[in-house]
């Protein structure tokens, strides 16, 4: 035997002992995960000694008289590691991508090499979509972050480093080679899901804009090409700047949530007395609420909330102070029943009625509750444009005259001439919510097309809508540029035309992506 095929042999028997590592690993994490998660005994008997007693016996027998040998015992030996790594992965169906996220964040330190090795696993079985794409995901991501605690946040480490060790795990994959302008592009869809992400305000926005979702999605779509070392970098970049927005608005909304849950289960018996008899729904949605708090408890004990059960809470609760508020119009005992209720129960459901006086599409509702807590969040005593400019408010990108048009409608603010009137204010206003509706419904579905998704029908339904709503709100401002009283206000002119040709803009970008999808 050559040289070069000794040498072949050898690289066998080295990539064999790392795979028999990596199979080792993922057995002592199953065991810890059926023991302490599942409570459950391992549904399978794998004896690894008679599996590693020859791949000791092979690191002596890289020799030319005993090649033929080696080459027969790692063939025999391939066989049984095949056979256990389809058994492991039968068990690994029973752990989903939660779990295993659970049980790295339980313990205290991890040894990188663990974190490596169970990526090796996945690799060397070729286990590389569905739940094992998400385990992969946060795998790759836990070896490519660094958490700064000065900072309070997660960094993506140096690239180069991560890089060269990216390298050295796709290699086990033999990942074809990718066009440059492919990856170019993948890389710019990944950056474009990180910078849409980074925009969210609150923290329902996750799921109301299927943010975490589509990067899900994305994640799946790509194929082979998630392992290309430079979309690997940018996915795992990704992945920091998502966790680092989800811990900040976690942290933000979840004392609220719980301080006002509490309230409205410690007045739910009253509520149900009270209103039940006339509103059967009420107490359906009280029903929900209290299954929703107690999945919330259940998972916050576990450390494991996720964004829908949150937003689902946050919905419930929103829906019973609609009801609650629409019960409260007259009738005997309504003054004593509200009296007993916290006066921050109707916030929200007071700030969607106020914000109906604009005589907006119902779909632009979310929108203009968003405009308007970002703007009332701003001091009262900043002119409009710097309110434009404060944080919260800048994402939404309004200009400064959609800023006092709001202040005009619900503050009184005074108008700067007579032409300005309070129904251009209403006009401005219903046009800026559309015009974010309609931008951030053409990134997901660009960002979806782009990398090869296909939109969800109800996402496409909903931009329908939006089209539809950019359409009537058009025929409005023709409306009121036809009316001769602005044709020598320069200055109402410009804002009008502004916004029109915003949301002209925003609308055109829509309907080019929804025509070019058949719709």
């Amino acid at each position: 035997m050559s040289v070069a095929e000794i040498g072949a042999l050898h690289a066998r028997y080295i990539r064999q002992s790392d795979r028999f590592k990596s199979v080792w690993t993922y057995h002592q994490f199953a065991s810890g995960v059926f023991k302490n998660f599942l409570n459950a005994p391992l549904p399978y008997s794998i004896d690894f000694q008679k599996i590693y007693e020859p791949i000791k016996r092979l690191s002596g027998m890289m020799t030319d008289t005993l090649a033929t040998e080696a080459n027969a015992m790692i063939n025999a030996v391939d066989k049984s590691l095949d056979r256990a790594a389809a058994t492991l992965l039968t068990a690994d169906q029973r752990i989903p991508p939660s779990m295993l996220r659970r049980f790295f964040e339980r313990l205290k330190s991890t040894d990188e090499n663990i974190v490596l090795n169970l990526i090796k696993f996945y690799l060397y079985a070729d286990a590389v979509e569905g739940d094992c794409r998400d385990k992969l995901d946060f795998l790759l991501t836990r070896i490519g972050e660094d958490y700064i605690e000065e900072r309070g946040e997660y960094w993506s480490r140096d690239s180069l480093e991560f890089r060269e060790r990216v390298l050295a795990l796709v290699t086990i994959l033999h990942i074809a080679e990718a066009p440059q302008e492919e990856v170019v592009r993948l890389i710019r869809a990944v950056r474009s899901l990180r910078d849409e992400i980074q925009k969210a305000i609150k923290f329902e926005e996750l799921t109301e804009r299927n943010l975490l979702r589509n990067a899900r999605m994305f994640k799946h779509a790509v194929g082979d090409l998630y392992f290309h070392p430079d979309v690997l970098l940018a996915i795992v970049e990704l992945n920091v700047s998502t966790k680092n927005k989800f811990i900040k608005l976690y942290q933000v909304e979840e004392q609220k949530i719980i301080d006002d849950a509490a309230r409205l289960m410690e007045h739910g018996g009253a509520i149900e007395r009270n209103f039940g008899d006339t509103n059967p729904g009420l107490v359906d949605e009280i029903a929900r609420f209290r299954q929703y708090k107690e999945r919330f408890d259940e998972l916050r004990a576990q450390s494991n909330v996720k964004h829908d059960v949150l937003t689902h809470l946050k919905s419930s609760m929103a829906n019973i102070l609609a009801q609650l508020d629409r019960g409260l119009g007259g009738g005997e005992g309504t003054e004593d029943t509200a009296a007993d209720l916290p006066a921050t129960f109707f916030d929200e459901t007071k700030l969607v009625e106020k914000l109906k006086e604009i005589d907006a599409d119902e779909i632009l509702m979310p929108y203009l509750v968003r405009i308007a807590t970002a703007i009332d969040n701003a001091p009262g005593e900043l002119a409009p444009p710097d309110v434009a400019q404060r944080p919260g408010v800048v994402e939404l990108r309004l200009e400064s005259w959609e800023v006092a048009a709001y202040r005009k409608v619900f503050e009184s603010a005074p108008s700067e001439d007579e032409d300005d009137t309070d129904e251009l204010w209403r006009l401005y206003l219903a046009s800026a919510a559309a015009r974010i509706k309609i931008d951030e419904e053409a990134t997901i579905i660009a960002t979806a097309t782009a990398a090869g998704v296909r939109p969800e029908k109800d996402l496409l339904q909903k931009s329908k809508l939006s089209l539809d709503c950019a359409r009537g709100l058009d025929e409005r401002f023709g409306l009121v540029l036809r009316d001769t009283s602005y044709a020598t206000n320069e200055r109402l002119l410009h804002q009008i035309y502004r916004s029109r040709f915003r949301l002209l803009r925003g609308f055109s970008g829509l309907w080019l992506i929804y025509d070019q999808l058949g719709e």
